[in-house]
């Protein structure tokens, strides 16, 4: 990890895509916090709040740190760039991540209708039937990949049921999806061209699949949330809004799953002493999930922009001001928990901000807890001996989100599961 200057100068870190950094981002974030909780990162052209307090305050106010970034997030491209990427940079304003009221509660409101807590409950038996079937593919091996074989499958299957996207498409809008990401991937960095090809590329081709299926879904609706959005009796999305919400649901849902499990896997075997608690005190699931997402969450910022001058903590934050809101290094604050680098799957009041906060918290955020559960639960049950594989660990080069490439597990082989 870079040193940090005699000076106390704080420049060696502001690349925070640095491998030795993606792999343990938290000395840094304490680090900076100590001497700079309101930080401004020339890497990546914006403020960073990294103190629990000014993270909270900063969720709680969208009338003066907008959601409605785009413009800012892309201030690095020519006019005839902007003009190539117009298709994409459109579509990502119309998601109900990036914008602020009203437009915003018109936006999630159906959303939050059609992923309701009775539906995620609802959707336990048909979660825990594929998180057995992905365990059955791998069992009797003794090892596999933790994110490939099964974090990365369980959120694309259950988010595609979840949505209504036919089995037989899965795979091309697993593709898109990451494509898209790969144009979201550098939090306030200057996103890289390639990246935004791709970004736009998956856009214009989810555009004209989902536009296709909610046609279908119109003229004959399903139990799923695609049938929901249309429905013409509540207040329904169509055109790009609706394309664009059908595109945040999945990628969001696949990114925050995927990497809770793979992040809270890893976070177990490196905590033998809490997953042999957790085995011999399965009750605790729903506090270790909880633990989990604060100790090291799959979402570890959100941006907004200064829709005013501003002062925090005595620095000066300009009116268009790109603001980028730590809530990785907010979790890990020692004025907000009790040593915050230990991972205690008893804590007690644990209010983490892993899935946001205000009006912007995770409208997903109870399946995602309960595919965290279910996943752990299963894999602790029926992999005996669990324990890291060889291999270095990698992390995505991503900000916003934080997970591994790869997760090598090895485990006593067992049976399938009995019909």
């Amino acid at each position: 990890m870079p040193q940090l200057a005699h000076d106390g100068d704080l420049s060696s870190f502001n690349n925070l895509l640095q491998p030795d950094i993606l792999s343990d981002p938290y000395p840094v974030y304490d680090m900076v916090r100590e001497r700079e909780p309101v930080w401004w990162n020339e890497h990546l052209g914006s403020w960073l709040l990294l103190g629990h307090d000014d993270v909270l305050e900063a969720l709680n106010h969208p009338e003066k740190l907008s959601s409605d970034r785009t413009s800012a997030f892309l201030g690095h491209l020519s006019e005839s760039e902007e003009n190539r990427f117009r298709e994409w940079a459109d579509m990502r304003r119309r998601m109900m991540l990036y914008n602020d009221p009203p437009r915003h509660t018109r936006l999630r409101r159906p959303v939050q209708r059609g992923m309701s807590v009775k539906l995620s409950k609802q959707m336990r038996p048909k979660i825990q039937r594929v998180v057995d079937d992905l365990i059955d593919g791998v069992i009797q091996r003794g090892e596999c990949d933790g994110i490939q074989d099964l974090g990365y499958h369980l959120p694309v299957i259950l988010n595609s049921e979840l949505i209504g996207i036919p089995a037989e498409d899965r795979n091309k809008v697993k593709v898109w999806t990451a494509d898209f990401v790969k144009a979201i991937n550098a939090g306030g960095a200057n996103v890289p061209i390639a990246d935004l090809e791709c970004g736009q590329n998956a856009i214009l081709a989810m555009r004209e699949y989902f536009t296709d299926l909610a046609a279908v879904k119109r003229a004959n609706p399903q139990e799923d949330l695609l049938s929901a959005l249309v429905r013409r009796d509540g207040n329904p999305l169509e055109g790009d809004d609706l394309v664009a919400t059908c595109i945040v649901v999945m990628f969001a849902g696949l990114e925050t799953a995927l990497n809770l499990i793979g992040n809270g896997l890893l976070a177990l075997l490196r905590n033998p002493d809490q997953l042999e608690l957790l085995r011999a005190q399965p009750e605790l699931m729903p506090s270790a999930v909880e633990e989990i997402l604060r100790f090291d969450g799959p979402l570890h910022l959100v941006g907004r922009m200064a829709t005013e001058d501003m002062t925090i903590r005595g620095r000066e934050i300009g009116k268009g001001d790109k603001v980028l809101v730590m809530l990785g290094a907010a979790n890990r604050d020692p004025n907000a928990y009790e040593n915050p680098h230990k991972l205690d799957i008893t804590r007690a009041d644990n209010r983490h901000l892993s899935f946001s906060h205000g009006i912007h918290y995770c409208p997903g955020a109870e399946i995602s807890r309960i595919m965290g559960e279910l996943s752990f639960a299963t894999i602790l049950r029926r992999m005996g001996g669990l324990r890291l594989g060889a291999g270095e660990l990698t992390w995505q080069p991503n900000l916003s989100f934080r997970g591994l490439k790869t997760l090598p597990l090895e485990f006593t082989p067992g049976p399938r599961k009995a019909s």
